[in-house]
C-alpha cells in the first residue's frame, strides 16, 4: 500500500517536472500539490513548488505556501523562499539579509548545493534593484568563476545585462544559457527574442517572439477558430485579427495588417474599444470593431496581431512601412479648452503603466520636468490618465492642463493642435507617431526592444525624434538637449 503511494507520489511530481519545463506552471502546480499531499513535508516536492511562485513571481502564493512550513525555517530551500518573498515585496535589504544567512549555513554545514547559486544570483537581483550595479558585477564573476557550466547563472547574468541596457552581451549569455539549460528553455527564447529584435535581427527575433504566448501567460482569444500558419493559406478567406498586449502595441502593429490585403479583402481588426475610433481609419478596407460588437462565428482564420511581422516573415527594418492614420477634422472643440496661438504649446507625457516591469526606467519622475514649465512664453498639458501619487502636490502647484481624462479620439484633437508632444515610452507616444503629429520621445538607455538602438529617430514613426539617455537612469543630460530642442522650436515659431 505505502509503495503505491509512493509510485503514485513520483508520477505526479515527474509530470510536475515535465509541465514545469513547458512552462505550463498552474498545471505544473497541481500536479506537485498532489504529490505533496500523498508525500507530505518531502523538500523536494516543498522545493519545486516554491520555484513555480518564484518564476511567476506570485509573491501571494509564496507567502502563503511558506507560512505553512514555519517549522521548517531553517531548511535551505524554505530560506530561500522567503528571501525571494522579501525581494518581490520590495524588501531588498532583508532579503540580501536571509541569502547572506543562507551561504553562512551552507559554508558552515560544507553542503555544495545550487542553493547557494541560487542565494548568490538573488543578492545580486536585488542588488540590480537598488541600482548597485558594480556590486552586481562582482557577485557575478564569482559565480561564473566558480560555476562555468551553470545555466541559471548565465541566464541571470543575461537578465542584468539586458535590464541595464547591455543588450549584445546579454545575447551571448542568454545563447550560452540555451546551451546548458534545458529547464528555462522557452524563457531563455523569450529573452533571446527580445535582443535579437533590439538589435534588429527581425527574422529570428519574431520567429522566437512567439514564445510570448507561454512565457507571459498571454490567452489566445479565439481558440474555436483556427490559427493562420502560412500566409498563402488566407487567399479570398474570412480572417479576424485581435489585439494584444498594451494600446501602443496595437497601434504599433497595425500598419501590418494592411499587408494581408494583398491575400484577402475580407479583414476584420478587433481591438480594445479605446482604440476602435482611431484605428477604423487604417484603411477603408478593413473592418475595425471592438470586442463587445464582434460577432466571431463567421471566421476562416484567426490570428494575434503581434505575430504578422512572423507570419509575413518581415526580416528587415527596411519592409517596416509607415502608415499615417488621416482622422477626420474635428471643427468643434470638443470641451472648450482654449490653446492659445501666442503660445507654444507642448503636451507632457511622463509616466506609463505601474505594472510594466521595467517602469522604474522608462517613467520619469516629475520634477525633471519642473524647470521647463517655468518657461515664459510656453502652455503645458497633460496628456496621460490619472497621476501618480508622488506627482500629485507638485503638478497641482503648476498651471497645466489637465487632458488626461480623454477618450483616444477627442484627444487627437487636441493633440494636432499642439506645436509639439513630449513623451516618455508611453501609448501616447504611438498614437502621435501614428497621426503624423510633431514628437520627441524621451527614451532610457535601456529601452523597450521597438526602439531598436535608435538615438534620434525611428522607422515606426517620421515624425517622431529621439533623445535617449547616454547611461542609465542619466535623465539630466536628456532634459538639458530637451530644453535646448523646445527653445529652437519656439524661436521658429515667433521669429
Amino acid at each position: 500500500m505505502q509503495e503505491n503511494i509512493l509510485n503514485k507520489a513520483k508520477s505526479h511530481f515527474n509530470l510536475g517536472l515535465e509541465l514545469f519545463h513547458d512552462c505550463k506552471y498552474l498545471e505544473s502546480e497541481h500536479e506537485f500539490l498532489y504529490a505533496l499531499e500523498l508525500f507530505p513535508e518531502r523538500l523536494s516536492i516543498i522545493s519545486n513548488i516554491i520555484k513555480i511562485y518564484i518564476t511567476t513571481e506570485d509573491a501571494n502564493k509564496l507567502h502563503s505556501f511558506l507560512e505553512r512550513f514555519q517549522h521548517l525555517n531553517n531548511k535551505q530551500e524554505i530560506i530561500l523562499g522567503h528571501a525571494y518573498k522579501y525581494y518581490f515585496y520590495k524588501q531588498y535589504d532583508h532579503s540580501i539579509d536571509l541569502c547572506s544567512k543562507l551561504i553562512k549555513q551552507i559554508f558552515s554545514e560544507k553542503v555544495i548545493s545550487v542553493t547557494e547559486i541560487d542565494a548568490h544570483n538573488l543578492i545580486a537581483k536585488n542588488l540590480t534593484k537598488k541600482k548597485d550595479f558594480l556590486k552586481v558585477i562582482k557577485i557575478y564573476k564569482k559565480v561564473i568563476f566558480n560555476n562555468r557550466s551553470d545555466g541559471l547563472t548565465h541566464y541571470n547574468i543575461g537578465n542584468f545585462l539586458f535590464e541595464i541596457g547591455k543588450v549584445r552581451q546579454a545575447y551571448l549569455y542568454f545563447k550560452k544559457a540555451n546551451f546548458l539549460s534545458k529547464e528555462r528553455n522557452k524563457i531563455i527564447l523569450w529573452n533571446m527574442a527580445l535582443c535579437a529584435l533590439t538589435l534588429e535581427d527581425l527574422k529570428f527575433g519574431f520567429e522566437l517572439y512567439e514564445n510570448r504566448f507561454d512565457v507571459l501567460k498571454i490567452e489566445k482569444k479565439f481558440g474555436n477558430i483556427k490559427t493562420i500558419n502560412q500566409i498563402n493559406d488566407i487567399f479570398d478567406k474570412n480572417i479576424l485579427i485581435w489585439d494584444e498586449q498594451g494600446l501602443g502595441d496595437a497601434i504599433l502593429f497595425s500598419r501590418f495588417v494592411k499587408n494581408l490585403l494583398k491575400y484577402s479583402k475580407k479583414i476584420t481588426l478587433v481591438v480594445d474599444k479605446r482604440l476602435k475610433n482611431i484605428l477604423q481609419y487604417l484603411s477603408k478596407d478593413i473592418l475595425v470593431t471592438d470586442y463587445e460588437s464582434l460577432n466571431h462565428s463567421n471566421f476562416d482564420y484567426q490570428i494575434s496581431i503581434c505575430s504578422l511581422p512572423h507570419l509575413l516573415k518581415i526580416d528587415s527594418i527596411k519592409e517596416i512601412s509607415y502608415n499615417k492614420l488621416e482622422l477626420p477634422k474635428i471643427n468643434k472643440n470638443p470641451e472648450n479648452i482654449e490653446i492659445k496661438k501666442e503660445l507654444f504649446n507642448v503636451g507632457l507625457s511622463w509616466f506609463g503603466n505601474p505594472n510594466y516591469p521595467r517602469d522604474e526606467y522608462r517613467s520619469i519622475p516629475f520634477e525633471n520636468f519642473k524647470p521647463l514649465i517655468q518657461l515664459k512664453g510656453f502652455q503645458f498639458f497633460k496628456l496621460s490618465k490619472n497621476l501618480p501619487k508622488k506627482d500629485l502636490l507638485e503638478f497641482n502647484y503648476f498651471n497645466i492642463y489637465d487632458l488626461g481624462d480623454k477618450n483616444f479620439f477627442d484627444l487627437s484633437y487636441y493633440l494636432q493642435k499642439l506645436d509639439v508632444v513630449v513623451s516618455s515610452d508611453t501609448s501616447i507616444i504611438h498614437l502621435c507617431g501614428a497621426l503624423g503629429i510633431k514628437s520627441i520621445l524621451l527614451l532610457n538607455f535601456n529601452s523597450d526592444w521597438r526602439w531598436f538602438q535608435n538615438k534620434r529617430g525611428t522607422v515606426w514613426y517620421p515624425t517622431v525624434k529621439i533623445i535617449k539617455q547616454k547611461k542609465i537612469n542619466d535623465w539630466e543630460s536628456v532634459f538639458k538637449n530637451l530644453e535646448l530642442e523646445l527653445q529652437d522650436m519656439y524661436k521658429n515659431k515667433f521669429r
